[in-house]
């Protein structure tokens, strides 16, 4: 289970900023499928990740889940801090069992404003997360349903390559094709259906809760 300093938000803080932080933290566990935030609702808390997986979404005009994000461990659901007022954009929903810090919003505002080391690592967060939504619109926008998958498959693995968490090709994938398919706005069996194809042209093989990547610059080709 993940520490203060192993946090995103909170690189770079000295021990005794870490300790200060600590002291207004808040621990809360959620079961897999409970609510921790709801979209238009007041955002009166920030959370982190402890453990677990949790997802962000919204609901398109058709009813249907769109994931913007998926948070594991160190991650942080951390908006807009230029105001003590403000409106979730995005619901956020336990994958699994997980466990989670949370500190009011005044608290995080004051911290931010008066540290400037926490300042410039949200910036960073927030510089991932918009590279995060290009690429989803890219993927959401392309027809081709297979090239969603490959594109998904490829950024993931790079992102994974990033964190130094993939190896040899192998990706995690925490989380069920329905999650995926919710990712990527497809159907289910759409998402199962281009898995298969590609396992049968070996450019994947898929085992329990990894997918693991054997013919990349193949993949590649296919965008």
């Amino acid at each position: 289970m993940i520490q203060l300093k192993d946090v995103s938000l909170f690189q770079g803080l000295s021990e005794p900023e870490l300790r200060e932080i600590g002291t207004v933290l808040h621990e809360k566990e959620y079961s897999k499928g409970d609510t921790l935030l709801s979209e238009g609702n007041t955002c009166d808390r920030v959370f982190i990740v402890r453990d677990g997986r949790v997802k962000l979404y919204r609901m398109t005009a058709e009813g249907r889940e769109q994931i913007l994000e998926m948070l594991g461990p160190g991650d942080t659901c951390a908006c807009n801090p230029g105001t003590r007022e403000w409106f979730c954009s995005a619901s956020a929903e336990a994958l699994s069992d997980c466990k989670v810090w949370f500190f009011s919003r005044d608290q995080y505002v004051r911290l931010v404003e008066k540290n400037t080391t926490l300042s410039h690592a949200l910036n960073r967060i927030f510089a991932e997360r918009l590279r995060c939504m290009s690429s989803l619109v890219e993927e959401v926008s392309l027809k081709d349903s297979r090239k969603r998958v490959v594109k998904f498959l490829l950024d993931m693995l790079a992102h994974e390559e990033s964190k130094k968490a993939a190896r040899g090709g192998e990706l995690p994938i925490p989380f069920t094709r329905e999650v995926l398919a919710q990712r990527l706005g497809m159907a289910r069996e759409t998402v199962a259906r281009q898995l298969h194809e590609l396992k049968h042209e070996k450019l994947i093989d898929i085992q329990p809760h990894q997918i693991i990547v054997r013919n990349r610059p193949g993949l590649e080709k296919l965008l």
